[in-house]
């Protein structure tokens, strides 16, 4: 009994199953071969593509050269075709030369009548009578603006004056004619008013000539009396 109960106590536990190692090989086994046989498969599809690719041209060369005309073909054809169409006349146009010389004479010949054509300068009349005032050019002023402070035209101005520009002037040194009609040296009892009646002059243009802001005007002052009218 003793014996037995050894026996029962020592033996060694089964051991699993040797089969599932092999299984699990055969799987794997069985899944690289279709792997590999997938991957033939795809590689000769691509290669026959290829294949089919690289022999299109060749057939649709060797179908144009079959399908081209030959000489006598294209040679009957335009025949054929000149034979439909109607002979159309083109009208025959003269040298382009002879077209175009009217048009140069009639330019040259407006060019030469525009150069007989004598430039007409505009004259500018120096009003007569009164006196000729030498201004000297001031601070501040402009030939534009000692014209309008005379009451002269601005014309009138650079004909009494040819050799001056207008640009060029200078205070203190640029001396400039001006045409006016008198100089007034004011006595007992002269007041612009009087004065401007006397030489039938608005007053507001002695005060402008005289640069004047009030009507006043002292007694051995001489006066610049303008024009009434620019000239």
């Amino acid at each position: 009994m003793q014996f037995e109960d050894r026996e029962q106590r020592n033996e060694r536990p089964k051991e699993a199953s040797r089969n599932l190692p092999m299984v699990v090989l055969l799987v794997l086994v069985s899944i690289i071969c279709a792997l590999l046989y997938i991957g033939w498969k795809y590689m000769s599809d691509d290669t026959s593509t290829a294949d089919d690719l690289t022999a299109a041209p060749a057939d649709t060369v060797a179908n144009a050269i079959r399908v081209q005309p030959t000489d006598e073909e294209t040679e009957a054809e335009e025949q054929s075709t000149s034979e439909a169409l109607p002979e159309i006349s083109v009208p025959t146009v003269g040298n382009k030369e002879q077209a175009s010389k009217p048009a140069d004479e009639t330019d040259a010949k407006k060019e030469k009548t525009k150069e007989e054509k004598p430039k007409e300068d505009k004259k500018v009349s120096i009003p007569t009578g009164g006196e000729t005032y030498t201004h000297t050019v001031g601070e501040g002023e402009t030939f534009f603006g000692i014209a309008n402070r005379f009451n002269v035209k601005k014309e009138t101005l650079k004909a009494m004056n040819p050799g001056v520009e207008e640009n060029g002037i200078k205070v203190g040194v640029t001396r400039l004619k001006v045409r006016i009609k008198a100089v007034h040296t004011v006595g007992p009892g002269d007041i612009l008013r009087v004065v401007g009646n006397k030489y039938d002059v608005p007053v507001n243009l002695i005060m402008q000539a005289n640069k004047k802001t009030k009507n006043f005007a002292e007694r051995g002052e001489k006066l610049i009396i303008p024009y009434p009218t620019k000239e």
